[in-house]
């Protein structure tokens, strides 16, 4: 790493990490704890989620009005949520009250009040939650999608399950907190206009003592199988595509960004084009990439009336197997330019960058810098993508629908 970038890991196991910004004012956090969904306890399904709001009722010196009052006065634009492997707390605002939080976020996640009226509320959201999916057929369709192609815990649905969540005792939150609020694993980064002595000196005197436990290996059981229909009555039939790919870390990665950048990218990709644009036979329609630890994956997602649905989902499925045939130099070369716009866009923010380098550290161990992913990138050529295309054929497929009726699969 070049002077711009900073890593110290803590005895404990937290793990610190800055980049220097020196162009803007600001500067964005980002706090990833090792309380995903899926290291929620067996039958205590949501119980990340729920954890998750209830630290923010009240921590320190502070319930939950005054807390909620002294971060708005420090202009902090905050965030939470909980992923597959950790809850993130993170926020922006200018560099120094950004600093100046470190404090209370040391107190979110060491002395929460943890109150029985702020665990009542928080599971409350989270039941309204799971019923709200019942109203946005899409995103039931990509909750159920990962259920379906990714082994249990990964593809555990964040929000829980309404039983599981029926069940939940502040008790149970409580032992949450103590077993997964810890260093070990643990990722504090820092982005923008910082000085690194000041970070790593407030970083230790707030979290540099805080217990490291040992993470917990996951033990995966398969997905339950290749199709699954959710029977709604509606206008519209949404569908959910996903195969395997490669993981982040493997050599092949910017190969596969690439082509999904030309199958999937925007309106001038192939899928909007085919699916869309010549056929009419959808309203919406994409496909990208995502990534696991140690695993990636393609997804895409359609959203069209019950009459065309499966002219859309076949077509899709051939536009799939044509990406395999290979890709032309001017298709790779708008690939480039829209893949290198999104690293220059997120160069310039300081809570993408944030996240990015503490992503980056979770999933490589290491910090890529934004000059390594432009060379990356330029060092493409359309023989090297349509080498990877030809050897690793789409597949095997996992398809979810949501609508009236069941596809031919």
């Amino acid at each position: 790493m070049d002077d711009r970038y900073f890593l110290h890991t803590f005895a404990n196991g937290l793990t610190l990490l800055g980049e220097k910004m020196p162009a803007v004012q600001s500067a964005a956090m980002t706090l990833l704890l090792p309380a995903g969904s899926a290291t929620d306890p067996a039958k205590r399904s949501g119980s990340a989620a729920v954890l998750s709001d209830l630290v923010l009722r009240g921590a320190g010196s502070r319930d939950s009005r005054q807390l909620t009052d002294y971060l708005d006065s420090l202009g902090l634009q905050r965030s939470s949520s909980v992923g597959v492997h950790h809850t993130r707390f993170g926020c922006a605002a200018v560099a120094d009250r950004v600093v100046e939080s470190l404090a209370t976020y040391a107190d979110i996640v060491r002395r929460p009040h943890l109150p029985q009226t702020g665990f009542d509320a928080a599971r409350d959201l989270s039941l309204q939650g799971l019923e709200g999916l019942e109203d946005d057929p899409r995103q039931k369709l990509l909750v159920k999608l990962r259920e379906w192609f990714l082994p249990s815990p990964l593809g555990n649905n964040p929000m829980g399950k309404v039983g599981d969540l029926k069940k939940l005792t502040l008790e149970f939150s409580k032992e949450d907190w103590k077993d997964r609020y810890h260093a070990g694993g643990a990722i504090l980064a820092l982005a923008g206009n910082i000085e690194f002595k000041k970070i790593l000196d407030e970083a230790a005197k707030y979290f540099g003592d805080l217990p490291g436990m040992a993470e917990k290996p996951l033990e995966l059981t398969p997905p339950p199988g290749p199709y699954h229909h959710e029977r709604q009555k509606s206008e519209q039939t949404h569908i959910g595509i996903a195969y395997p790919s490669v993981p982040e870390t493997d050599p092949d990665y910017y190969l596969v960004r690439a082509a999904m950048e030309v199958f999937g990218g925007g309106m001038s990709g192939r899928l909007f084009t085919e699916v869309r644009e010549k056929r009419a036979l959808c309203y919406s329609v994409w496909a990208g990439y995502t990534s696991m630890k140690s695993s990636g994956a393609i997804l895409s997602y359609a959203g069209s009336s019950n009459d065309r649905a499966q002219a859309t989902l076949d077509c899709i499925i051939g536009e799939i197997h044509r990406l395999a045939k290979g890709i032309t130099q001017a298709e790779l070369d708008r690939a480039k330019i829209g893949l290198k716009a999104g690293t220059i866009m997120q160069g310039e923010s300081t809570s993408a960058r944030c996240g990015t380098i503490a992503h980056d550290y979770f999933m490589r161990g290491r910090i890529r810098t934004l000059d390594e992913i432009k060379k990356e990138i330029d060092q493409l050529t359309v023989d090297q993508v349509n080498k990877y295309l030809a050897s690793h054929p789409p597949g095997p497929f996992t398809i979810v629908t949501v609508g009236p009726k069941k596809l031919r699969v």
